[in-house]
């Protein structure tokens, strides 16, 4: 088995280069990938996501800040940057255009080796309201009924 540190070096480097192919390499092929923005299931899904990641932050960067090793798991914590310059897809087909603004947060993960040595699950976890305030968007909370 792939040892799940190397594992999760090779995922940030992935992600860092912008290198979605090298990303899906990190993932099993019915991989589960679940952030803030929705659930992504297989590479399909998985390669959209940071697809639309790269698109609207060029020029991302994440710094770990700290990290475990919990049997087949891995969490990780680290700070994202980038400045949102193009087009953000939502799930749903929302579109954020570029705002030009940095966006500056911490963020934290878990992600989890299946059987194959790669990742069998990933989870995201970030404040998506400092998210999208950074980025300028236009919220507006309406009550429910």
């Amino acid at each position: 088995m792939t040892e799940i540190g190397a594992l999760l070096d090779a995922l940030t480097d992935a992600i860092g280069s912008q290198d979605e192919e090298r990303v899906l390499r990190c993932f099993g092929a019915r991989a589960v990938f679940v952030t803030p923005a929705g659930v992504m299931e297989g590479h399909e899904q998985i390669g959209w996501y940071f697809r639309q990641l790269f698109t609207a932050f060029p020029d991302m960067h994440n710094e770990t800040t700290a990290r475990t090793v919990l049997d087949d798991t891995i969490v990780v914590e680290w700070t994202f940057s980038g400045t949102h310059t193009g087009v953000l897809l939502l799930p749903g087909g929302t579109e954020i255009t570029g705002t030009g603004r940095r966006v500056v947060l911490p963020a934290a993960g878990a992600y989890t080796m299946g059987d194959d040595g790669v990742f069998a699950s990933g989870r995201v976890y970030y404040d998506q309201l400092t998210f999208y305030r950074q980025t300028g968007c236009d919220l507006r909370l309406r009550p429910t009924a």
